[in-house]
């Protein structure tokens, strides 16, 4: 009797390695295809930072949003791809326009459709 479940285990156990390793692989291949083509799937840790300090712009705390509005500004051109995302959020808006006119260098006023026109032509640098 206790030979038969060996048998048993001894037929599961590669099935269930193979199993694991075909899972494993397309994990691998779906967190490289995300990096390659910039997909969004597995935010970065510097993403989910930004994301982090962009949520404590809404803040009621002053203090919290200058933090935020500093952090930011020290994320540099990795916090633009976000920054543009969040454009339309009235709630935050002049900071985040602030923020592109002081991390970008460039000035498109309110507008905008100019931002999102300057990041397309210069996404690749982000």
């Amino acid at each position: 009797m206790s030979e038969n479940i060996k048998v048993e285990k001894k037929g599961i156990l590669p099935q269930v390695a193979l199993v694991l390793l075909v899972l494993y692989t397309i994990s691998l291949g779906v967190a490289t295809a995300d990096e390659v083509f910039h997909l969004g799937i597995f935010p970065t840790q510097l993403e989910r930072m930004i994301s982090k300090a962009i949520d404590n712009l809404k803040s009621p705390d002053p203090t919290v949003r200058e933090n935020a509005r500093k952090e930011l500004e020290l994320y540099g051109d990795f916090a633009v791809p976000q920054l543009i995302k969040v454009l339309d959020d009235t709630q935050i808006r002049s900071d985040v326009i602030g923020l592109l006119k002081e991390v970008s260098g460039k000035d498109f006023g309110e507008d905008s459709n100019a931002w999102r026109d300057w990041y397309k032509k210069h996404k690749s640098e982000f």
